[in-house]
């Protein structure tokens, strides 16, 4: 371990500390941070309204206040997209030395611009159902589904701004004029030549099938795996991927459609079998999901970060570490972040992957699971600490404490080399601190 923690501090973390001065790594990272207030504040909320109690949610709606509780996560996390651009755009503009309100502003316009502005539902008109056109904007592409492109918006959209911005296209009014006026109007051209681009970019992908730049995006990454049926190896494939899309901040909604097809023909599937007192079809496949699952659960890896150097660290542990024990992972994804940080792509990456495997050879040989199919319906923030044992039993809480003790080993070293350098950042601005004072 020793051996391991000095590679990286030796070879990875000067890599990882180049990378950070990018302008753009480093935008995306102070971008994300500067988020992180509003999916930590959403933690409490999101999981009394979907607390792992039988009937709970049930309830919620029964008295009411069940569709507050989705008005209050929608306003946070299901728009989500909005809030990145506008913070990441700030954070480039900084950077790029450019007027940062208006750099975000105009990325956030620019974003609403090409994204579909209509929705088409079912209304009752005479006895009949006919379908109808509204003027809205879909939650699915303010949040998860938007973020990649929310994220290409806000850096692309600021560098030209500030590019056009340096070529004096700006239009000057005389000093007489107040600031906060001057630099209202002064840009209006350059905004003008940016929603000309936007206007052509939406025009463009309304040619192609898509309709749309985000459905275009999500089109192009499900085509491969649309194909996929429910299988060790595709659920290996997909949540492998899934973890490796989200350290780029192409969130999990992105795959709904591959993954939620497989998902559900595996519940339905086993369900029915079981039902009938018949062999599990999806049995393997299943019993790797939920490995996979137990892999991607951040409450190892935040437990082991109340022990860090670093206030940091020992703050983020002390917020991210109730919410991720519900599968509330946003916090410590966005706090750390763990999202475009170099020095956390390899765990990141890579864990689920590996425990993918070696559930499936456990299972395979050693450690067979009798699977009960009902416990895949339990709500998605019911601890994988209590859902696994009650699934699978002891052979499958087993796979699940070998699962938990490989993300650690995967995560540790890199966190113990992060945890140290922010320490020695922390330690040197006390102390730089302390010298101006």
């Amino acid at each position: 371990m020793n051996k391991l923690e000095q590679i990286i501090n030796e070879k990875l973390m000067p890599l990882a500390e180049k990378l950070t001065k990018n302008n753009i790594l480093g935008a995306l990272m102070e971008g994300f941070i500067r988020t992180s207030p509003i999916t930590l504040g959403i933690a409490f909320i999101t999981i009394i309204g979907n607390f792992p109690v039988p009937g709970w949610t049930d309830y919620l709606t029964k008295i009411g206040l069940m569709e507050h509780v989705n008005a209050i996560t929608n306003g946070a996390t299901g728009v989500l997209t909005l809030y990145v651009i506008y913070s990441l755009a700030m954070a480039y503009a900084k950077r790029l030395q450019t007027n940062e309100r208006n750099a975000a502003i105009v990325s956030l316009a620019f974003f609403i611009m090409i994204i579909p502005q209509t929705i088409t539902t079912t209304v009752m008109e005479n006895g009949q159902a006919v379908e109808s056109v509204v003027n809205a904007l879909k939650l699915d592409y303010l949040g998860g589904q938007g973020l990649f492109i929310g994220m290409i918006v806000a850096l692309v959209v600021t560098k030209l701004y500030a590019y056009l911005s340096s070529k004096n296209l700006s239009f000057q009014l005389p000093d007489s004029v107040p600031p906060m006026v001057s630099q209202s109007l002064s840009p209006v051209f350059v905004v003008t030549i940016i929603f000309v681009l936007a206007f052509a970019i939406r025009v463009g992908f309304s040619y192609t099938p898509a309709g749309d730049i985000i459905n275009f995006f999500v089109q192009v990454i499900n085509a491969p795996l649309n194909s996929m049926v429910a299988s060790p190896i595709s659920i290996i494939i997909i949540m492998g991927l899934l973890a490796i899309l989200w350290f780029f901040g192409i969130h999990n909604a992105v795959l709904q459609g591959p993954l939620g097809v497989i998902s559900l023909t595996m519940v339905m599937g086993n369900i029915t079998a079981f039902q009938n007192n018949q062999e599990l079809p999806y049995l393997l496949p299943s019993v790797i999901y939920g490995g996979m699952m137990a892999s991607g659960f951040m409450g190892i890896v935040i437990g082991s970060m109340f022990k860090a150097k670093s206030a940091k660290f020992k703050q983020l542990a002390k917020l991210s570490f109730i919410p991720s024990l519900f599968n509330i992972t946003e916090p410590i994804m966005f706090g750390m972040p763990i999202i475009m940080n170099p020095m956390f792509m390899i765990p990141q990456c890579f864990t689920q992957i590996i425990c993918g495997f070696v559930t499936w050879g456990l299972a395979a040989t050693v450690l067979p699971i009798t699977l009960n199919p009902f416990m895949s319906l339990l709500p998605w923030t019911t601890p994988i600490f209590i859902k696994m044992p009650l699934a699978g039993g002891l052979n499958y809480a087993i796979i699940m404490v070998v699962c938990f003790v490989i993300t650690f080993l995967m995560w540790y070293p890199f966190l113990k080399v992060a945890d140290r350098h922010e320490y020695e950042l922390e330690k040197a601005n006390e102390e730089a601190h302390v010298i101006s004072e």
